[in-house]
């Protein structure tokens, strides 16, 4: 399973964004619209058309990934027992502290020697989408590309088999049950002159608050 993981996590959910790891203070907090426990995650609208993902990570998993669709787009079956939609390039994964798991020298993870844990420093790895340049290939063009906002949908697709070492039936922990949140990201189109101004200023303004309601 660890292998399957891993596989799929490193190329099936391979596809755009610069990433920035930082390691925060032990009481840090999760983005709005998170909700608390060991993996937390969220979006906001930056406005000019980009959204902005974030992972805070208590745990030394590096599997949990981010999926996300862009005006309710179809899914694609990929022979994985349910739809994927977009991640990134490089996918938009959690982020740990060495060692991790499974790789980064935290060893197999068993019920006699628990290599996953929860209990970390937390590490934040945060992801910006340009919707109007996306990186072709694995992911699909824009759609709605003359629309001024779109709705963006994002959600936790992969987790570490057992629960976080928790359970023994081997299933991945899947954060929020898969549900998606979503936000509204402004100033796409062809905007110009003091209405593409006006977008970016809302997205700026309002994106947290989307966040809060996804």
């Amino acid at each position: 399973m660890g292998v399957l993981i891993r596989t799929l996590t490193s190329t099936v959910l391979a596809a755009g964004a610069l990433t920035a790891v930082a390691t925060g203070p032990a009481d840090a907090v999760p983005a709005p619209g998170s909700p608390e426990g060991a993996v937390t995650f969220s979006a906001r609208n930056l406005g000019a058309c980009k959204a902005e993902f974030t992972i805070v990570n208590k745990t030394n998993v590096t599997t949990y990934t981010i999926d996300w669709r862009i005006d309710d787009e179809p899914g694609r079956d990929i022979g994985v027992g349910f739809d994927v939609w977009r991640t990134g390039t490089p996918n938009m994964a959690s982020k740990a502290a060495l060692p991790s798991w499974p790789d980064g020298g935290a060893g197999e993870n068993t019920v006699e020697n628990r290599t996953m844990v929860s209990s970390r420093e937390p590490v934040t790895a945060t992801y910006v989408q340009d919707l109007k340049n996306i990186v072709a290939g694995w992911n699909p063009p824009l759609p709605n590309p003359d629309a001024r906002s779109h709705r963006v949908d994002y959600r936790i697709v992969l987790g570490p088999p057992g629960n976080n070492g928790q359970t023994p039936d081997e299933k991945p922990e899947w954060l929020g049950d898969r549900a998606w949140r979503h936000i509204t990201v402004t100033g796409c189109g062809a905007t110009t002159g003091s209405s593409g101004s006006a977008d970016n200023t809302f997205g700026s303004l309002g994106g947290g608050l989307f966040g809060m309601l996804g």
